[in-house]
């Protein structure tokens, strides 16, 4: 059993009408007093019914929507504004898809302005998008796990650049990444305010890079006459240290990539609350993987029953090599279902010779043996594979890379821009069997000469079959968002009531409230709709949230009547969770997921227990 839901595991069959009624009014005669209305969701279900002819009472079913974000553009690679829903055809592995969603994004359309919200009462706490906006937004991430220090200082210069050039009314986002994924900056329009985190921005040294602060380093390897020799009297000892250094080399890879895994997840999570497209650009050395490293139908199935590895290798290959295939597959859904595309922009600008790069030694025994022959090959070689791969994931998610150019501060804007003005198509596919295999996506367009990018294609993953094959991912996603460092998630929205223990008791109760367009229902042949949805709370105490004291989690198995799943509609889906705390000030980290989609939401909250024997001392000492 997963290790978050260990307490309480709350099965809802026919009863649940009465469960619903019950939270329902339970949560109005604890909530607190406000002259605001008390609906769960105004904000959300009001962006529900904008969006369409379908009635707001009428919840999420189970349907895969597919949404293509196109940038289209002329010979002159001028924008194409005036294209129709029928100018267009799209494709799924070669089989025409009937348009469902269709309109065009520009700049023009509206300002991003923050959220007019209702203010909540002290014990109630919302995750929510900060800016309602229909244009496009843009987040810089600064790659400090995959830049080396001296590199960062330069990023910084250029992104200062970036920003005195900037026209004003563009909200932008500014996230760091290292050992953690760091929020600089939300959304803001203030561009002083931007100004002053990117100056006062430091950099992070690396753990995961053989020389993080981008001076000469040390090689793991013999060098020279060292090298000609062992060659010569010691080849097994040779041979010995170079396996140490190709062990260590897949080990610091591992980690680049299990770090920037964690990373892109969180922002996939948090970028998933905001409508329309995102455009993350993202500043680095090198992207430690190809995102879409194999998109055969043949080979590629995330659902276990084949291997992304080549049929055959070199045994000493093997030995050092990692597997990522499932994860890359729920990255990549996960970015194409928060639309996000990715724009790369290489930190190191131009690059010269390896001769006269500060980082390549060429004195003393360094400079024998072909040495400097070598680190140009080498260096060659990691030139080639990061520009692959950031052309890879660019081109997979419709982005654009920027690289072998030092005006970074123009690639930023050029990112901008190209992802600012863009039409969105979206189909429910005719192959309903979500077996895993890659499904590639084709567009056409009637224009003569148009250029297109967009993304390529998806993996049809069912995640109730993969959760099955894979039962440590849930824990895994599922640790990753209740970590209290990570930015909210807000693929599903909801209020959370934390009401503190009464006089004598030691328990925290809290009541979510899900917004109910967010999660998938499904129709059963019993008539029922039924879902899934996990709810799960991580306990800190304050100042020190890398030492969680508990975590505790439950999950709501729903089969509703008819009835029932209508008033599910205008109200909210409920879920209840208590933890026993010593007295004490604490931290909370609230999660809630969609357990049919892997989709989640969190958001930070507080509370006090107060102290038991203390209040009941007080009125004796009175007498």
């Amino acid at each position: 059993m997963n290790k978050f839901l260990t307490k309480r595991v709350i099965s809802r069959s026919s009863i649940f009408a009465f469960i619903v009624g019950f939270a329902l009014a339970h949560a109005v005669a604890q909530a607190p007093q406000s002259s605001e209305p008390q609906t769960a969701f105004p904000q959300a279900v009001a962006q529900q019914a904008d969006t369409g002819p379908v009635p707001s009472t009428v919840l999420k079913v189970n349907t895969r929507l597919v949404i293509v974000d196109v940038v289209a553009r002329d010979k002159k690679d001028k924008v194409l504004p005036d294209l129709r829903a029928e100018d267009f055809t799209i494709l799924e592995d070669g089989k025409q898809q009937k348009v469902s969603v269709f309109n065009f994004q520009h700049p023009g359309q509206g300002d991003a302005l923050p959220q007019q919200k209702a203010a909540l009462p002290p014990s109630v706490f919302r995750n929510a998008p900060k800016y309602g906006t229909n244009r496009s937004l843009n987040v810089v991430l600064i790659d400090a796990l995959n830049t080396t220090f001296l590199n960062q200082a330069y990023v910084r210069v250029e992104m200062v650049k970036f920003l005195d050039k900037l026209p004003p009314g563009q909200p932008i986002a500014i996230y760091a990444m290292g050992r953690k994924l760091r929020l600089l900056q939300d959304f803001t329009t203030d561009l002083s305010e931007l100004k002053n985190i990117i100056r006062t921005f430091k950099g992070e040294s690396s753990h995961v890079l053989s020389n993080p602060n981008g001076t000469s380093e040390v090689p793991l390897t013999l060098q020279g006459w060292a090298e000609q020799t062992a060659a010569e009297k010691a080849p097994i000892l040779k041979a010995q240290i170079e396996d140490f250094a190709d062990q260590n080399v897949a080990n610091q890879s591992d980690f680049r990539v299990q770090y920037t895994f964690a990373a892109l997840s969180s922002l996939g999570r948090m970028l998933s609350g905001y409508p329309g497209r995102k455009n993350l650009i993202w500043i680095s050395e090198s992207i430690p993987f190809a995102v879409y490293p194999d998109v055969r139908n043949d080979r590629v199935s995330p659902n276990g029953d084949k291997s992304l590895a080549p049929a055959a290798e070199p045994k000493s290959n093997a030995l050092n090599r990692r597997e990522y295939a499932d994860q890359l597959a729920l990255i990549s859904n996960l970015l194409a279902d928060a639309q996000v595309s990715v724009y790369p922009v290489d930190a190191r600008g131009l690059l010269g010779s390896a001769f006269f790069n500060v980082a390549t030694p060429m004195n003393g025994q360094g400079g024998m043996g072909g040495l400097a022959v070598r680190s140009e090959g080498r260096q060659a070689e990691e030139l080639f594979q990061a520009h692959y791969n950031m052309r890879d994931i660019a081109e997979k998610t419709g982005g654009l890379a920027f690289y072998n150019r030092n005006d970074l501060d123009v690639a930023v804007r050029d990112g901008m821009d190209d992802g600012s003005t863009y039409y969105t198509i979206g189909y429910y596919p005719d192959n309903k069997n979500w077996d895993g295999r890659f499904r590639k996506i084709q567009v056409r367009v009637t224009h003569s000469g148009a250029k297109l990018r967009y993304r390529v294609g998806y993996y049809a993953i069912d995640r109730v079959t993969f959760e099955k094959q894979h039962p440590q991912q849930r824990d895994i996603e599922m640790g990753q968002a209740l970590n209290a460092d990570y930015p909210m998630a807000m693929a599903v929205q909801f209020e959370a009531h934390v009401i503190a223990p009464g006089p004598g008791e030691t328990k925290v109760r809290v009541d979510f409230a899900l917004d109910p367009h967010q999660i998938s229902f499904e129709k059963g042949a019993d008539g029922l709709q039924r879902a899934q949805v996990d709810c799960a709370v991580r306990v800190f105490p304050p100042g020190n949230i890398d030492k969680p004291v508990k975590t505790e989690g439950a999950r709501v198995n729903a089969a509703l009547r008819p009835e029932v799943y209508d008033r599910i509609g205008k109200t909210y889906f409920p879920c209840q969770l208590s933890v026993d705390l010593a007295p004490g000030k604490y931290f909370l980290r609230l999660l809630v997921r969609d357990a049919t989609t892997g989709q989640m939401g969190t958001v930070n909250a507080d509370v006090t227990v107060p102290n038991v024997e203390a209040a009941k001392k007080e009125p004796e000492s009175k007498q």
